[in-house]
């Protein structure tokens, strides 16, 4: 995606985060904010870059298999994937070479095997985050009337996150379906352009180097399990979060309705709409909160400020490395695949 395209797309998310803050009442929004209670907005950023150290540490852990990284490279390999992650529409998933090739040229490691963990660092993430969906969800639907449209947009995102991570398990270990789905994008490909057969054995040898490092990952069954609890603290990390928000705004709520609302949020980032879900994630943690009786200002309110912390801060963090790093990141605005 051209930097044209990814900036009018960033654009029309700030827009819509605009329409909503007037719909609301930007004085009333505005005035909450400030009279956000700082201690809590201060413990909220605090999990939140609690979380960055452990998300850079369960992906050291996943690379020890093929080099032991230093966790300060981990760290900012893990920025530099969010940043294009966040200002790319691509399912969360358009910084994930970008970290790959970073760690891999920085550290002498080959892309197939960065990127392997990558690909194993989103599974460890995602299994934790189903099963306290899930479990949130039963809870939820055990002890709170819902309304049919917020069921459909939890089922939805539940199908949309579980398609998803079936995917992705299914084409890392299956080389044959993997070769099968590289070779039909290169056909499709082809229809326009015929400088594709040129890369063919390289691209077909790549995916198998990737698949041999995959199970090399899953051979080291401790480093997969302490990824898993790792990926457990984190996710409560994040949702601890988001409650400290309401908290700072002065609202008292349920922990199990802020577990719904920050992942389905998390969902509704996921789907390719528009960068970092920004615009179609703050909408519908507004509604969820909406839905929970919140007044429409403080419904705003706590999806901004909560926004603002893993969203901005995050993405402002992550230009900053990415500008640090640029001499080395630049000419990879397509990055190996």
């Amino acid at each position: 995606m051209s930097r044209w395209k990814s900036l009018i797309l960033l654009l029309a998310g700030i827009g819509i985060i605009a329409l909503i803050i007037h719909l609301a009442g930007m004085e009333s929004v505005f005035h909450l904010l400030i009279e956000a209670d700082f201690r809590f907005v201060a413990a909220a950023v605090a999990c939140q870059i609690t979380a960055l150290i452990l998300w850079s540490w369960r992906w050291k852990i996943l690379l020890q298999p093929f080099h032991v990284a230093p966790l300060r490279r981990c760290l900012t390999g893990i920025l530099i994937g969010i940043f294009f992650n966040n200002i790319t529409p691509i399912a969360k998933a358009g910084g994930e070479p970008f970290r790959a090739y970073y760690l891999g040229e920085r550290e002498g490691v080959r892309f197939e095997d960065t990127f392997a963990t990558v690909a194993m660092d989103r599974i460890m993430e995602s299994l934790p985050f189903l099963v306290i969906f899930i479990v949130s969800v039963v809870y939820f639907l055990l002890h709170f009337e819902t309304s049919s449209e917020m069921m459909v947009i939890v089922l939805v995102a539940l199908f949309l996150n579980m398609l998803l991570l079936v995917g992705v398990l299914y084409f890392s270990y299956n080389l044959g379906a993997a070769k099968r789905l590289v070779f039909s994008f290169f056909g499709l490909v082809g229809r326009f352009t015929n400088r594709v057969e040129k890369y063919e054995s390289a691209v077909e040898e790549a995916v198998e180097q990737y698949h041999e490092a995959i199970k090399m990952l899953v051979s080291h069954r401790r480093n997969l399990i302490d990824s898993l609890c790792i990926s457990s603290v984190f996710w409560l990390l994040l949702i601890t979060r988001n409650y400290l928000v309401v908290l700072a705004l002065g609202y008292q709520i349920e922990f199990s309705i802020i577990v719904i609302v920050q992942t389905v949020g998390t969902f509704v980032g996921i789907v390719p709409v528009l960068p970092g879900g920004l615009g179609s994630t703050d909408g519908i943690i507004i509604f969820l909160y909406l839905s929970f009786g919140f007044p429409t200002a403080a419904a705003v309110s706590a999806s901004l400020l909560d926004r603002f912390i893993s969203y901005w801060m995050v993405t402002t963090l992550g230009a900053l490395v990415v500008a640090i790093e640029r001499t080395l990141l630049k000419g990879q605005d397509s990055p190996p695949q």
